[in-house]
């Protein structure tokens, strides 16, 4: 066979390989070994089912729906799935202080600072039991999402709702056993929502804030301050989104915490938390 016709042949094998091998990715799992190639795919189809799973999870209606399964079990195998760690861990962690509350026979209305769809409120209303017809239960939001950009979080986020939605969701969620519960729509630091506060509440026992900023918790501590002056009895601060942004929530916690203790005398003792979620008892002294 004459030299040309041999260099000929090498050209064509040469492009017959290449034509047959896989670009990109592709070529690169081939050249692992096949132990490396599984926990590869496990990893990244693992990952796409928890995402999935996160986004059923961040459904108040899926949510609802799964609450006979919210045990410290359940939570404990599913506690690597994040939306799963947030709410059935805060709602154990709920549980733990309505029960205290109702053993220590503690009177006292529930407000809510960030209200969006009513999630908040039916979870205390039906942690309450029979003992949420001696209380209000007390929802504030704009109803109109953040009132600012901040630490990632985007302005007018959360304004997939309304006053209406709201109110739907928890009357349609008490049908059988209704709480009185009421709403107040307006920005924490408008003087209105503050008269409406005070005419609603003159003994507040548990405060949720779920107000994801910074700024926001801070205008709705500065409007529960009044309600700890002269206090004797505890009261309870559960703060959502705390593991968010440490410059948002718990900065705006601890600078209100170091004012508030110069005029007056209690401890603030941490209770419980989750990845995203702080819960205190404030004790007062005699």
């Amino acid at each position: 066979m004459k030299i040309k016709e041999l260099l000929l042949m090498d050209t064509e094998a040469k492009k017959n390989r290449a034509a047959s091998r896989p670009a990109g990715i592709h070529a690169l799992v081939l050249k692992l070994h096949p132990h490396k190639i599984y926990d590869k795919l496990s990893k990244f189809y693992g990952n796409q089912r928890n995402n999935a799973i996160n986004r059923l999870w961040a459904k108040q209606e899926y949510v609802l729906s799964q609450k006979k399964n919210f045990t410290e079990d359940f939570l404990q195998k599913n506690s690597h799935i994040g939306e799963i760690e947030h709410q059935v861990g805060r709602y154990l962690h709920m549980q733990h202080i309505c029960n205290e509350i109702i053993l220590k026979g503690y009177s006292g209305d529930i407000v809510e600072f960030g209200t969006w769809r009513g999630l908040g409120l039916i979870f205390f209303g039906d942690l309450f039991g029979k003992d949420s017809q001696k209380r209000k239960f007390i929802g504030i939001d704009s109803f109109e999402g953040l009132p600012i950009s901040s630490g990632g979080w985007k302005q007018g986020t959360f304004n997939n709702t309304s006053m209406e939605l709201a109110r739907s969701n928890i009357e349609k969620y008490f049908q059988k056993t209704p709480i009185h519960f009421e709403l107040i729509k307006g920005w924490f630091n408008d003087a209105k929502v503050k008269e409406q506060l005070t005419g609603l509440t003159n003994d507040i026992i548990l405060v949720h804030f779920d107000a994801d900023l910074g700024v926001s918790t801070s205008d709705a501590l500065k409007l529960i301050t009044p309600y700890l002056l002269k206090r004797h009895k505890p009261i309870y601060f559960l703060f959502d989104d705390w593991g968010c942004h440490p410059d948002e929530v718990p900065d705006a916690f601890y600078r209100w915490l170091e004012s508030a203790q110069t005029t007056i005398k209690f401890k603030a003792k941490k209770l419980s938390s989750t990845r995203f979620t702080r819960y205190y008892r404030l004790d007062f002294e005699s």
